[in-house]
């Protein structure tokens, strides 16, 4: 019998991955930094869930794979929100 994957494992890995490129587009950082701390959010979301049931190895690797890049994502976004606002790059 096939195991369900991690509720949210593939929407934290795809928030996680484009939260870093969109992280240094001028009028994306925002955006970035909403998709990373998503990202967080569903991340620990599906923890909670990983309690009650088991799921495949592969997902959990998706899910925290997508945790760290988000992680790397919010803090570039947030920085470049920051250096954006205060023009320094301008």
């Amino acid at each position: 019998m096939k195991q369900r994957s991690l509720p949210l494992s593939t929407v934290t890995l795809v928030f996680g991955v484009l939260s870093i490129p969109l992280a240094f587009a001028r009028q994306l950082c925002v955006p970035a930094l909403i998709m990373g701390v998503l990202a967080i959010i569903f991340n620990l979301l599906g923890r909670r869930m990983q309690r009650s049931k088991k799921y495949p190895a592969d997902s959990i690797n998706r899910s925290k794979w997508g945790f760290r890049l988000a992680l790397v994502g919010s803090v570039c976004a947030l920085v470049m929100w920051v250096l954006w606002g205060t023009g320094v790059l301008l």
